[in-house]
This record gives structure tokens, sequence and C-alpha cells, in this order.
């Protein structure tokens, strides 16, 4: 039973709102994980201060700012949002029922994971499609909360670890290796950092934005790359080094699915470079259906 009647008036969306502001410390951001307006926010505040008779949040140079009371409440809350789905996943039936999967993924999925996937769907029987989309600048959290998309796979540690309506499972990780057609490169095993950052670089696109993990090292050091163009794939990368003396920075996983020329040197890149997961990401409320478990257990089967 409830304490008070007045608690019969919260739903899940306030409990995540509240946890989403003291990890934010502001409604417009939490509106825009959340994709609903401000206004329901506020709204939301008012239930949660009335029931709780506490302010929860007050604003402070730009910022809200949780108190003592909601902080003291954190656990509690966290702990009914994993109960809640501890319930969804017990007893749900198992079914092998037609069933397409809308999942967001960059190239390196595509390529080292989307193949084996099909083929143990296939081993097991299971009448599934997988619809691809390529991953773009962010993640679309909005999308998978919205349940338009059912899985996202994008690379840690990003902000979705944190958030308290997804759950995510790191299913790989990797490093990174140079490909250079710089001819004073040739000899060499490894590059310096300056030699990384004095070259002439491919970036490959599909790996998320303008900038990825490679330039965030980089900016803590001070340094930055030069950059000159882009590429759609890592295949495509490789190409424009047969016609450019450049460099690109590729996952080590990928390079066995490449063609490399022998004018291309294989390169350890300097020391200290960063290493990355593949994280599987999904909506914790959605996972009440018994093919995501299975879903989520073939994938985790897979071996890259």
């Amino acid at each position: 039973m409830l304490f008070t009647n007045a608690l019969k008036q919260l739903d899940m969306q306030d409990i995540s709102i509240v946890l989403l502001l003291i990890e934010n410390r502001s409604a417009k951001r939490v509106s825009q994980i959340l994709n609903v307006s401000q206004s329901s926010i506020s709204y939301s505040l008012k239930k949660l201060r009335s029931c709780f008779d506490d302010k929860l949040f007050e604003s402070s140079e730009g910022s809200m700012q949780p108190t003592a009371r909601v902080l003291a409440m954190q656990p509690y809350l966290q702990n009914i949002v994993q109960c809640i789905n501890q319930c969804a996943k017990e007893g749900v039936s198992q079914t092998t029922a037609t069933r397409q999967w809308n999942i967001t993924a960059p190239e390196y999925f595509e390529i080292l994971m989307l193949p084996a996937l099909l083929q143990v769907v296939r081993s097991c029987g299971l009448n599934w499609s997988f619809s691809v989309s390529r991953l773009g600048k962010d993640l679309p959290i909005s999308d998978v909360l919205a349940g338009d998309t059912d899985v996202c796979f994008g690379f840690g540690a990003g902000y979705h670890r944190r958030h308290p309506l997804l759950d995510y499972r790191s299913i790989s990780e990797d490093s990174f290796v140079c490909l250079s057609s710089v001819q004073k490169h040739q000899p060499k095993t490894t590059l310096s950092i300056d030699e990384f950052c004095e070259t002439p670089q491919v970036f490959p696109t599909p790996w998320l934005s303008e900038k990825n993990m490679v330039d965030d090292w980089l900016h803590k050091q001070s340094r930055s790359r030069k950059i000159f163009t882009r590429a759609t794939s890592y295949h495509a990368g490789v190409h424009i080094l047969l016609s450019v003396p450049s460099l690109i920075a590729i996952p080590k996983k990928i390079l066995p699915t490449l063609h490399i020329p022998s004018q291309i040197k294989v390169l350890t890149p300097p020391a200290g470079f960063p290493t990355f997961t593949l994280d599987m990401i999904w909506c914790k409320e959605r996972t009440i259906r018994s093919d995501f478990h299975q879903l989520e257990a073939l994938i985790g089967k897979i071996k890259i």
C-alpha cells in the first residue's frame, strides 16, 4: 500500500524526470532527452513537490540544484526503476513469431557483427528480419525511447550509460591502427604523436561525427590533427590513401576485412592512443518482450 493517496498520481515518467534532473541540473536538457515539452517537466515537478512536500530542486546560477531531500531519495527511485524492469523480465513467454528489428548502428557493427547475427538467427530457425539504419552524428536516444528504434549500437563511454531510462551492454572492445601511404612512414612500425598530428588525415565519417575520441584525446594534450577530407566508409578511406599521401586511423578489428595494398603501411598509433567499446543500447521499458532477451543473448554470443 502507498503511504499517502497523493503518491497515486505519480508514474514512471515522473520518477525518470527526477533522476534525470539530478544528473543534468537542467529542465531544458531533460526535455530534450525525453522528447517532451518543458511544460511537461514543470507539471511533473509540481506533482512531485506536492507529494513529497519539498522543493526538490532550487534554481541557482542558471542550473537546478537538488535539495538534500531529493538526493536522499535518489537511490530509492533508482531501485524502483530497477525493480520494475526486473519484474518485466520475469515470466515472459518465449516466442519465435515474425519480427522485424529496427536497428541503428555504425559501419563497424554492419561489417563485424551483422553477418554473424544473421547467420545465428537463421541457424536458430527464427523468423526475424533486420532493418539497419546508419548511425549519424548523435545517438538516436529519442527514437529508442519512443520505440521507433529497437536497439542502437554506439561507442562507449557515452551519455547513454547514465540515462535512467536506457540500459546497455558492452559487446566488444577494440583499439586503433593507423594506415599510411606517406613515403617516410614506410620504414616505421610506430608513429610518434608529432608524426600523427602533422600528417594529412582522412576521417571516416561513419565513426560518429566531425570529431571522435581521438580528437578528444589530442585536445587534452593541447594537440590537434590535420583532417583534409572525409570518407563515407573504411574502404573508401583506403582508396583515398592510394591517391593522396595521407593517413587514416581505423579500428583494429576492421583491418582484416580490408584489402590493404603493399604501398600502404599498417602502423601502431602513438603511445596512449584511446581504446573503445561498442555498446548495445536499448530502452528499459521495452524489454518486457521475450524476443528482446533472446536477441540480447544471441548478440552476446557473437565473438569478434
